[in-house]
Order: C-alpha cells, then sequence, then structure tokens
C-alpha cells in the first residue's frame, strides 16, 4: 500500500479503513465531477456496504463482481500476494 493507505497492513481491521478510505477519496472526486472507476478487492460485503451507504443519494454505486477460481486469480496476481 502506498500514499493514503501506506500507514495500514491486512488485518480485518486495516481492509475496512483501506475500503472506507478509497470510497471517500471517491465520493469527493465524485462529488466534483470526475467520473470515478475502482478497482478493489474487497471480500467483505460490510466494507462495501458501508461505502455504498456513504455514497447512496449523491452519487451511482455499482459493483462488478468477478468470478473466478483461486487457481486463476493467483496466476494473475503479479505481485505474488
Amino acid at each position: 500500500r502506498h500514499g493514503l493507505c501506506k500507514d495500514l497492513g491486512f488485518s480485518l481491521e486495516d481492509r475496512a479503513e483501506n475500503i472506507r478510505r478509497v470510497g471517500e477519496v471517491c465520493k469527493l472526486m465524485a462529488d466534483s465531477g470526475v467520473v470515478v472507476l475502482a478497482a478493489l478487492i474487497s471480500p467483505y460485503a460490510a466494507d462495501r456496504d458501508g461505502v455504498r451507504e456513504r455514497v447512496e443519494g449523491t452519487v451511482a454505486f455499482l459493483e462488478v463482481y468477478v468470478k473466478a477460481s483461486l487457481e486463476t486469480c493467483e496466476s494473475r496476481d503479479p505481485k505474488g500476494l
């Protein structure tokens, strides 16, 4: 992680905070008229729902689910996480 979220790790709490921060930045940008597309790994529905609730009524929130096996995801992971 870099920049705004460089102080975060990968614990449940840090993952939730990462999604929250990214959601806030996206909302700020969208509120200023910028079209925002954010690609995130967010395995917890509660985190996504929190962002959705925060932006509800001000900007469109579209969630796209990509169904892929673990093996496929691992083969696409350039960082080997």
